[in-house]
């Protein structure tokens, strides 16, 4: 999708974004230049051609070191399908899926986060963000950061959210709205 990137853009004042890739510079910036980060794609190899294009559009060398580019080519019940164009059954295709983000993990512990490429992986972002406790970036996280850019903001007033006061205080002490469950676990405690 990387290569239509330009052609999208002269036809909107939008931001386009034809790729997760396009939010690796935001990523990449959060973090240390020790850290790294393990950009997922159905197909390393394949990725490899689209080093120049990726630099020119997203202002990243993804053979830089603190990139650890992770083709997914040969995870059982996916690497075929999404190479055939057939329909992946996440529940097979998971614990493949896991697996290679555990595998990454353990051969490089400073990865800090997954960059998830290709558009068949954000299925896979929660269990990966489970098993990982690292944050999991894909075109759902990067469509909802440019989708919030460009629409109102619900918690600032102009879609007059706010309710009418009725003149009356709740009677309200602090931490009367958490479960006994919430209590228990967080530092709450009556004095």
């Amino acid at each position: 999708m990387m290569n239509f990137q330009q052609l999208a853009r002269t036809n909107t004042k939008l931001p386009v974004y034809m790729s997760s890739l396009c939010q690796l510079p935001s990523v990449t910036c959060a973090y240390g230049q020790n850290e790294k980060i393990a950009i997922f794609t159905a197909n390393g190899v394949s990725l490899a051609p689209m080093r120049d294009l990726i630099r020119d559009e997203c202002g990243v060398d993804t053979e830089q070191e603190r990139y650890i580019i992770v083709g997914c080519e040969n995870v059982d019940h996916f690497g075929d399908e999404v190479a055939k164009g057939l329909k992946v059954n996440t529940d097979l295709a998971t614990p493949g899926i896991v697996k290679k983000a555990l595998e990454t993990q353990a051969a490089n512990p400073e990865i800090r986060a997954f960059l998830f490429e290709c558009t068949e992986l954000p299925q896979f972002s929660d269990a990966v963000r489970a098993a990982t406790g690292l944050p999991v970036y894909d075109s759902m996280t990067m469509s909802d950061s440019f989708m919030s850019g460009v629409m109102n903001n619900k918690r600032f007033g102009k879609q007059d959210w706010q309710a009418e006061f009725d003149g009356k205080q709740v009677d309200y002490k602090f931490g009367d709205d958490l479960t006994d469950a919430e209590r228990k676990e967080g530092e709450y405690t009556k004095l």
